[in-house]
């Protein structure tokens, strides 16, 4: 099958019919009749039968259409590089965060760029951490902030600060908040897992080991990091959490240190070369500033 091909097949398994196919495409009714004509005559087999007045896919058809939906999803990534490409950024930024740093350090930075670069317009967006990186390499995100974002090819990254993990726990826990708790401690209570598959999960799963402690059975698995810290407030369990997360939410809870110390990265991410605006980097230094100033404190009282 010809990508043009694939393009129309996917149009019409999506839509159902040729007449939707077409004003999806933007093509008339018989130009995708016959591409789709076309398609069949070359793979020499039929991919849809009519009943009733509407296409039925073939079983032939439907495991193509699970076969190639990856490569449609690269065309469609193709096509917004190629149109962002052509958009300048110059005067606008797309900044992407992850959504515990759009409730925490993004409102600060925008306030406090917004009052130095008023005539720059921003758009903010919240992407969990691999969507944010394929965004930035798409060109659809002119900067992103995420907690220790894996390595990638063509994505360049800065430290910004450092963030502490804590234990979150229900507001009944508040006469004993301000005292550390050990990881052995913290696992002996109902345990509130956010996974493993994402970097924030990493890092405590990595703790754990080095600490010689076997992950805990989950009372509760919560890959959403906003689910768990909801659980937590409700006496569910508890969950260790970064602690710009921890203090971003709505419902009370109560948040306790953790020995030995622990914390994760926070990092700019951008696009390797295309941070090249002055817009851009004033935006970056702006997201610096406030981790500078706490790591400032923390030197001097120490």
């Amino acid at each position: 099958m010809r990508l043009r091909h694939i393009e129309v097949f996917h149009a019409i398994m999506r839509t159902g019919s040729l007449s939707k196919a077409a004003e999806l495409l933007s093509v008339s009714q018989p130009a995708v009749s016959k591409v789709l004509a076309h398609a069949e005559r070359s793979l020499g087999l039929p991919l849809f039968s009519r009943a009733h007045g509407r296409l039925q896919p073939t079983r032939e058809a439907e495991l193509l259409f699970s076969e190639t939906q990856k490569l449609q999803a690269n065309l469609d990534g193709i096509r917004r590089l190629a149109r962002n490409l052509a958009l300048q950024p110059e005067g606008h930024l797309r900044i992407g965060c992850l959504p515990s740093l759009g409730l925490s350090v993004i409102p600060q930075a925008v306030q406090t760029f917004r009052d130095a670069y008023p005539r720059v317009s921003l758009k903010i967006q919240t992407r969990h951490t691999e969507e944010l990186l394929n965004a930035l390499l798409t060109r659809d995100l002119d900067l992103g902030v995420a907690l220790n974002p894996p390595a990638r090819p063509g994505i360049a990254s800065a430290e910004l600060g450092r963030a502490a993990l804590v234990c979150v726990g229900p507001p009944s826990d508040a006469p004993h908040n301000d005292e550390p708790i050990s990881l052995q401690a913290l696992v002996e209570r109902d345990w509130i897992s956010i996974g493993n598959v994402d970097p924030l999960g990493e890092v405590i799963d990595n703790a754990l080991e080095a600490a010689g402690l076997d992950s805990p059975v989950a009372a509760v698995e919560a890959q959403t990091w906003y689910v768990a810290r909801a659980l937590a407030a409700r006496g569910i369990g508890h969950v260790l959490l970064d602690e710009l997360t921890a203090r971003s939410g709505v419902e009370p809870v109560t948040i306790q240190p953790v020995v030995p110390p622990l914390s994760v990265g926070v990092f700019a991410v951008w696009r390797d070369g295309g941070l090249d605006s002055q817009a851009g980097r004033a935006f970056l230094e702006v997201l610096r500033a406030p981790f500078e100033r706490a790591s400032a404190v923390l030197t001097a009282s120490s």
